[in-house]
């Protein structure tokens, strides 16, 4: 190949300077240099706007480049340049200052040309991206800021991609349920999730999903150590290109919320009750009160009472002994007929003070009972018969209806004798004239049943809850009441010592019914 003639020269020449022009009209900086970098053969004219040095001064000291470079980016500028001298392309973003002291941020690419296994010149461009790194510094710092919010936050921070796995969780909520985020991330959210609550959940990520509005919810976690943690889950969906690609969420731990609404739900629930039995107290104190009002006008009513019924037969021994004693010539028969009063009232005197002394010794509780066998069937037999005079004093009818078998329970017989007569008794005092009395027993395995039954004027339904009170009178219509009152109380008294009951059925004219079961 010859050598170029002078037409050619100048074609290169003018295609060198149209090269040059075009470098010069854009704002990049290119150049070539030596591999040394000791002179550039070219720069384009933009390191005016970005260094502020015309190429010509640059040409003249190119190390006023190298001088421009800020001192804390300075050793990562020489390795850049080792490098470039080496062979090696390479770019790098750093800080200079310019001849007006002005900071820049370039982004400085070099490329080494390289022949016969040597670098020969080395060619380049450096662009002025201070605006592109202000915004990426200021980008990068408010990550760093929410990140710092999100990882000191006490809440739970994070974010499902579409199919339910996390992407991300703040450190301090990770740490709540005892996990690294990095342990988290990648696993499903139902992992974490009580199955209790699934169905919840279930429902819960339907309506996020369905809507971009935030959704509200309560769900248990499980901690690395089995305990629940109970959260309030505020929760949105992130869209990209109007598709949802998953949801990002805070949680509120609320599990010591949630356990002191319990407490108090329970206090509450407690001060229901506590107010419910005051209330059952109140009542019952006040008819505990009622009752001994009603105990004290009963025990006054008594002590009248059992005065009278004292004062009646004392009078007449008195009233009768005193007229024998003041007339010693008085008749024989009348003397007799006055003497038979005397007995009969004294007789009278002496069981009403025995019943008196025997009420007051099981009141107490001092009573003991003397328990033998006792056969019912002669028991009853024995008080009918005692009582015979007072039954054909009233002409009136007893059937007894009794079993042929022996009948023997364990017993008090004095004081089952005393049941069996104030029952009978009663029977006889309140039956008519030529009305039906039935004395009945039965065996009933492990227990007897005597029935003592009446066709009298019955006991007003009303009257009924009286019969066994302490020191309470039934007001039976159409009777004068005598007695001291404490009969029936009695006769409650000494069945319920021999652990059975009594109880009563009546109607008004048609007659009673006393039944009292006893264990064998």
């Amino acid at each position: 190949m010859g050598n170029p003639d002078g037409k050619t020269i100048l074609k290169n020449n003018e295609a060198e300077n149209s090269v040059r022009e075009a470098l010069n009209s854009i704002h990049t900086i290119s150049y070539s240099t030596k591999a040394d970098l000791s002179e550039f053969s070219f720069i384009s004219d933009a390191v005016r706007t970005i260094y502020g040095y015309s190429p010509e001064e640059i040409y003249k000291d190119n190390s006023q480049l190298a001088r421009s470079v800020h001192p804390e980016d300075f050793a990562r500028f020489k390795e850049f340049v080792r490098k470039a001298k080496s062979g090696e392309e390479f770019t790098l973003d750093y800080r200079i200052k310019d001849r007006f002291h002005k900071e820049h941020w370039i982004r400085h690419s070099a490329t080494p040309i390289i022949k016969n296994n040597e670098v020969v010149r080395i060619v380049g461009y450096i662009n002025d991206v201070t605006d592109e790194k202000i915004i990426q510094i200021r980008l990068e710092r408010s990550e760093e800021r929410f990140r710092l919010l999100i990882n000191t936050a006490d809440d739970l921070i994070f974010i499902l991609d579409g199919f339910g796995y996390f992407t991300m969780v703040n450190k301090s909520g990770a740490t709540v349920l005892g996990y690294t985020p990095s342990e988290m991330i990648g696993r499903h959210f139902l992992e974490y999730i009580s199955k209790d609550d699934e169905p919840k959940i279930a429902s819960a990520f339907e309506k996020i999903l369905s809507s971009d509005e935030i959704t509200i919810f309560e769900t248990a976690f499980i901690d690395r150590y089995d305990k629940e943690v109970i959260f309030e889950i505020h929760a949105k969906p992130m869209f990209a290109n109007g598709e949802i690609t998953g949801m990002f969420s805070i949680g509120r731990n609320v599990t010591t919320r949630k356990r002191d609404e319990r407490k108090i739900k329970e206090l509450n629930s407690k001060l229901v009750e506590a107010n419910r039995i005051i209330s059952i107290e109140r009542e019952r104190a006040k008819n505990k009160i009622t009752l001994l009002e009603e105990l004290n006008q009963l025990k006054s009513e008594f002590i009248s009472n059992i005065s009278h019924e004292l004062r009646t037969p004392l009078a007449s021994i008195v009233g009768f002994a005193e007229t024998i004693n003041s007339d010693p010539d008085l008749p024989k028969e009348m003397m007799n007929e006055f003497t038979n009063i005397i007995l009969s009232e004294g007789k009278r005197l002496a069981k009403l003070i025995n019943d008196v002394l025997d009420f007051s010794k099981l009141e107490s509780g001092e009573e003991e009972l003397k328990i033998v066998n006792v056969d019912v069937n002669d028991l009853l037999n024995e008080i009918v018969d005692s009582l015979q005079p007072s039954i054909d004093g009233k002409k009136l009818s007893v059937t007894r209806s009794l079993p042929d078998e022996d009948l023997v329970i364990k017993a008090d017989k004095d004081r089952m004798s005393k049941v069996i007569y104030n029952l009978l008794s009663n029977a006889i005092k309140f039956t008519n004239i030529g009305g039906r009395i039935t004395v009945l027993a039965q065996d009933f395995g492990k227990e007897i049943e005597i029935a003592i039954s009446d066709t009298g004027i019955g006991i007003p339904e009303k009257e009924i809850p009286k019969l066994f009170q302490k020191f309470s009178k039934v007001n039976r219509p159409g009777t004068q009441i005598t007695g001291a009152g404490f009969g029936l109380t009695a006769v409650k008294q000494i069945v319920e010592l021999h652990k059975g009951l009594i109880k009563v059925k009546s109607e008004i004219n048609k007659g009673s019914t006393f039944i009292v079961r006893l264990p064998k």
